[in-house]
């Protein structure tokens, strides 16, 4: 039976945490160890998530979090796994966590005490609005109206909607920033999230200390009495560090390594040094601007560039820390070899401006 994964915490023992309701029945959550990592596991039993509803989506997610924030509050440092990653069984779990041992330890290591707090801020939009419109430049404006021409109207309305939107982005940036200044000094990290809405001024997640967390509310209420009700403030959390260390468990095409070998001219075992002297000899000679007249060179560049992109990821995905010298490490490349590797990344979500 398939097994989803949750999360890695360090643990030399089995632990059990309970039961998700992120299957079709009441699944146990337990840990699948190696050496002194183990993955937060269930079995799963449910459909293909890509076939799930919205819906089924949504509890599935809700059942996610809720085992995370299970974990976290038994005690444990866990870095989540990426929400829908599975594994075949537990020998599957026991080969990635091994694989990437080393990025593994090291960032439960760095994240060690550590918790994240987001923030969201709103406003009264339409509040926003009336106290904009009632500007002085945009009262003129509106007066100016009188008498002109249809096509005249719509060119000054154009231009009172470009004011008022410049006006609105200025007194979001104005309360973002009096914000992220108070709260970041007592935050080791900030990771801005999606505005998506006019009615959100911000929403940031803060990686702050565990002990810092009362410091840290104190802080928020503060920025909130200084905006004297201007601003509405929405805390959510402890959580784990999902917007700073999310664990991204993927599986490599060996077609495509075996085609991106083949282009670069690589043998079947290959370090980061010579992938790189690989790309840069190919690069050089079908550069554009080496055939400035000859469209293929822009097709064959871009086909170098894709190639060294994929071995690269695939290279680095398998395992090593980045503050290790990666040019003493090879990499198999035989089609058996990738067949049965992983690229682990342990990373933020995509930066997004909040």
């Amino acid at each position: 039976m398939r097994k989803y994964i949750y999360g890695v915490i360090s643990s030399s023992q089995p632990v059990t945490f309970g039961q998700s309701l992120l299957s079709s029945g009441p699944e146990e959550v337990y840990t699948v160890v190696q050496r002194d990592l183990a993955g937060v596991v269930s079995n799963y039993s449910a459909g293909d998530f890509a076939s799930l509803s919205k819906e089924d989506k949504l509890h599935c997610l809700m059942a996610y979090q809720g085992i995370i924030e299970r974990v976290m509050k038994e005690g444990y440092t866990i870095l989540p796994v990426k929400f829908g990653t599975f594994a075949r069984d537990e020998d599957e779990i026991r080969r990635i966590l091994e694989q990437g041992y080393n990025k593994f330890a090291q960032t439960l290591d760095r994240m060690d005490g550590l918790m994240e707090i987001e923030v969201a801020a709103t406003w009264d939009l339409k509040k926003v609005l009336e106290e904009i419109g009632n500007a002085v430049e945009i009262r003129q404006l509106k007066h100016s109206l009188t008498g002109k021409t249809p096509s005249e109207i719509l060119e000054i309305q154009i231009n009172a909607g470009k004011l008022v939107r410049e006006s609105l982005d200025r007194r979001r940036e104005n309360y973002r920033s009096q914000t992220m200044q108070s709260l970041a000094a007592v935050a080791l990290d900030t990771q801005p999230n999606a505005v998506v809405a006019d009615e959100m001024v911000m929403n940031v997640a803060f990686l702050i200390q565990r002990e810092k967390q009362e410091d840290f509310d104190r802080q928020v209420k503060r920025v909130d009495e200084g905006f004297n009700d201007q601003i509405n403030f929405r805390v959510i959390g402890p959580l784990p560090p999902y917007s700073f260390s999310t664990v991204e468990i993927r599986c490599p095409d060996p077609e495509k390594i075996e085609e991106a070998r083949q282009l670069l001219g690589l043998g079947t075992n290959v370090s980061d040094k010579e992938l790189k002297e690989a790309y840069r000899h190919l690069a050089a000679k079908s550069h554009p601007d080496v055939h400035p007249d000859e469209d293929a060179g822009d097709e064959q560049f871009a086909k170098v560039r894709e190639a060294f992109v994929l071995l690269r990821d695939y290279c680095h995905g398998q395992g090593e820390s980045v503050e290790e010298n990666l040019d003493g490490q090879r990499y198999s490349l035989m089609p058996k070899d990738v067949s049965q590797a992983f690229l682990v990344e342990i990373k933020r979500p995509a930066l997004q401006t909040g």
